[in-house]
């Protein structure tokens, strides 16, 4: 009987190596964290990337945070890249990790934006054309939505810079916004404010953008900046993908990748609108649009290989068929 239960232990234990140990390769899986905020349009981009480098054999993971701790992330190593720097609003945050050479610009993956205060068209065309025309006396009391005796400015989630531009507009009197009162939200709780006064043609002020749904479905304006409130006017920003110093060394190949990723306004406006509008999955929406676009795919993935040393523009085609 001794043989016998000397075979079932044997057994027993060849059962659990094979089945409780992990994968002998897991270890050797090269490991990408990418980092991202809560802005729609970095959301399925970043998902886009991400679907990419698993599909070329890569262990991808996506952190969501604000825009100040992403590049915090960035810059000391926790994090690899990130794609949606938006310079030169972003530029406060960036200027000390820039100066000690410990994040890289990369590429701009996206130009071409906007982002500075805007109004509906109806705003607009009662005369509303510039931020020096909110406080005049014939406008600035329709903007008290709340009709607490104060006009209100729109914003969305604390420690974004366009937070900042407004906040320090109000306490330098920029635009005579000194007795404004700024109302900082969600990014969908600022579009749900605006889409209940549009409904009712009330009169608010917020922070706008492009590429977004927004240009798509509302029809609003930007206002002028004429002190430069917002850098450039809020018209000539570019996003970028940016990386940690040193990942360039690491990992050429997927930094190929992330340099050669070019986006255009038109494409993330309808991401956003996908994403963020109409609710589908991001991973729906990231995988639907690599499955339309492998010709913009196959440009951004040219001189890339999969873990494996496979040409990525072939295994993505056999993928996304």
């Amino acid at each position: 009987m001794q043989p016998f239960k000397n075979l079932s232990v044997c057994i027993l234990l060849f059962v659990f190596c094979v089945f409780a140990a992990p994968p002998t390769h897991a270890a050797d899986t090269p490991q990408i964290k990418l980092g991202s905020i809560s802005w729609p349009g970095v959301t399925v981009k970043t998902e886009i990337a991400k679907q990419v480098l698993e599909t070329l054999g890569y262990d991808v993971e996506v952190m969501e945070l604000g825009v100040a701790p992403t590049l915090m992330g960035v810059a000391n190593g926790n994090l690899d890249a990130f794609l949606g720097c938006w310079l030169p609003n972003q530029i406060t945050y960036m200027e000390k990790y820039l100066d000690k050479g410990v994040i890289t610009k990369l590429s701009q993956n996206l130009d071409q934006t906007t982002y500075c205060h805007g109004v509906p068209e109806y705003v607009w065309d009662a005369g509303v054309r510039s931020m020096s025309d909110l406080d005049k006396p014939e406008f600035r009391d329709k903007f008290d939505l709340n009709g607490n005796g104060k006009p209100e400015l729109y914003g969305i989630e604390a420690g974004n810079v366009g937070n900042k531009i407004t906040t320090q507009a109000i306490e330098e009197d920029t635009y005579g916004l000194g007795d404004w009162e700024f109302v900082p939200s969600s990014t969908s709780g600022m579009l749900s404010q605006v889409e209940r006064a549009a409904r009712k043609n009330k009169w608010i002020v917020f922070q706008a953008w492009e590429p977004h749904w927004m240009v798509i479905e509302w029809d609003l304006k930007f206002l002028k900046d004429p002190e430069e409130i917002w850098p450039g006017h809020g018209r000539n920003t570019d996003v970028w993908t940016v990386i940690h110093a040193g990942f360039e060394e690491t990992h050429p190949n997927v930094v190929t990748f992330l340099d050669q990723i070019k986006v255009l306004p038109e494409w993330q406006s309808k991401w956003i609108y996908d994403f963020s509008y109409a609710n589908k999955d991001q991973e729906e929406v990231a995988r639907k649009w690599i499955q339309e676009n492998m010709d913009v795919i196959a440009m951004w993935t040219y001189g890339v290989t999969s873990v494996d040393g496979e040409r990525a523009r072939d295994v993505l085609r056999a993928e996304f068929k």
